[in-house]
C-alpha cells in the first residue's frame, strides 16, 4: 500500500525522473498578474514618476507629448482648411450657375431680332441695306 501512495504522490516519467506538476505554470501566471497589478498601482499611486528610469527619460517623454500636440493641431487645421475649401467650392459652383444664366440672358437680349424690337419703340429702324465696306488708301508710302 505504501508503494501505491508513493506512485500517486510522485508520478514517474519514462526515464525514472519525477514529472513536474502544473504548479510552476501557475506560479508564472500569478507572477505576471502580480507584476501587472504592481505596475498599475505604481502608475495610479504616482510612484512611477520617482523611478530613476522615468526621471532620465522625462525630456524624451516631454518631446513625445509635444509631437502629439503638434499632430493634433495639424489635424484640426487640416479639417478647418477642408471645411473652408468645401464652402469655397459650393460658392464657386453657385457663381458659375449665375454666370451661365446671365450670359444666356445677355445673349438673348443682344440678338438682332430682339434689338430691332427694342429699338423700334424708340423710333430707330433696322437697316434693310447691306453693309458697305469703306477702304482707305495710304498716302505717301508710310507704313502706318
Amino acid at each position: 500500500m505504501k508503494d501505491l501512495d508513493k506512485k500517486i504522490e510522485e508520478p514517474e516519467t519514462q526515464e525514472g525522473e519525477i514529472a513536474e506538476i502544473e504548479e510552476p505554470k501557475l506560479k508564472k501566471k500569478d507572477n505576471r498578474r502580480s507584476k501587472a497589478n504592481k505596475t498599475i498601482s505604481d502608475i495610479m499611486g504616482g510612484n512611477i514618476l520617482t523611478k530613476e528610469g522615468f526621471v532620465k527619460s522625462f525630456p524624451f517623454v516631454i518631446y513625445v507629448v509635444f509631437l502629439f500636440m503638434l499632430y493634433i493641431t495639424n489635424i484640426y487645421m487640416a479639417e478647418d482648411v477642408n471645411r473652408e475649401l468645401s464652402k469655397l467650392k459650393t460658392k464657386t459652383e453657385n457663381l458659375h450657375v449665375e454666370y451661365v444664366y446671365l450670359k444666356s440672358e445677355i445673349t438673348s437680349i443682344t440678338k438682332q431680332s430682339n434689338m430691332a424690337k427694342m429699338l423700334k419703340n424708340k423710333g430707330i429702324k433696322e437697316s434693310v441695306e447691306p453693309l458697305k465696306r469703306i477702304v482707305v488708301e495710304k498716302e505717301g508710302g508710310r507704313d502706318d
